[in-house]
């Protein structure tokens, strides 16, 4: 059997040691790699939040200045039927008083 020096131990370990060290700054650099793009992705998400929000904000106000408009029409065609039953009436009163 071979035997292993103290030296060549610690060359192994050091080696490996340094190994584990490149890994460990490769996934520290990766991970504020992700960090960076949480970021941006968070970003871009805000924008898009407050875009839809300004969206249906707008649809709301179209929405109630629709309401508005039915009503003051409704309302009008209220005074319309009501006018046509007034003057409906006033012929009718007229024809049966005045034989």
């Amino acid at each position: 059997m071979a035997t292993v020096t103290e030296n060549e131990l610690r060359e192994l370990t050091n080696l490996i040691n340094n190994r584990f060290q490149e890994l460990d700054k490769k996934i520290d650099d990766r991970f504020n790699d992700l960090k960076d793009d949480i970021k941006a992705i968070d970003k871009k998400l805000d924008i898009y939040i407050a875009k839809t929000d300004e969206r249906l904000n707008s649809i709301d106000q179209g929405l109630a200045d629709l309401k508005r408009q039915s009503e003051k029409q409704d309302n009008r065609l209220w005074v319309l039927i009501s006018g046509m039953c007034l003057a409906l009436l006033g012929i009718l009163a007229k024809f049966a008083l005045n034989p």
